[in-house]
């Protein structure tokens, strides 16, 4: 069989795309989201009569926890399956990849299993997260230098 008829063989049996319904899954899932957080911080703020800023952690907080017990339960990953990228948002995204490493390392014990495997995902997000925000707060520093108001 040579390429052209294998390319072709491929094309024809490729799963089709559907980009529209699924960027509608993913806006409807990422606004669900929104929600819940604004929710949980609306539920802080009033009924827990927290400040603000606690308000707004009690909610990441609770949010980070559902996304790992989703993930410990097998859930996450059908329910990204069904909605695609809405669920994806960095906090619930970095618990769910964390949560995963963790789940495979278990076998292998607390320390060189799920403490290296969750580590191994987790130090390259904090690296480059701590130098990006070294380079900005150059950048922002050097602004300031040369009198741009920020």
């Amino acid at each position: 069989m040579d390429y052209t008829t294998y390319s072709e063989i491929v094309k024809n049996n490729a799963p089709k795309k559907h980009m529209v319904r699924n960027g509608f899954l993913a806006f409807v899932s990422g606004g669900l989201m929104g929600i819940l957080a604004q929710s949980l911080i609306d539920l802080g703020i009033n009924v827990l009569q927290l400040e603000k800023n606690e308000a707004m952690s009690f909610s990441a907080i609770v949010i980070v926890f559902l996304a790992a017990v989703l993930t410990m339960v097998g859930w996450y990953n059908n329910m990204a399956q069904i909605v695609g990228a809405g669920l994806f948002i960095p906090t619930t995204g970095f618990a769910n990849s964390m949560t995963s490493a963790a789940i495979e390392g278990k076998f292998e014990g607390p320390i060189f299993g799920v403490g290296t495997r969750m580590f191994a995902l987790a130090g390259s997000v904090i690296t480059y997260g701590i130098f990006s925000a070294v380079i900005l707060c150059v950048i922002r520093y050097l602004l300031t230098f040369v009198g741009v108001p920020l």
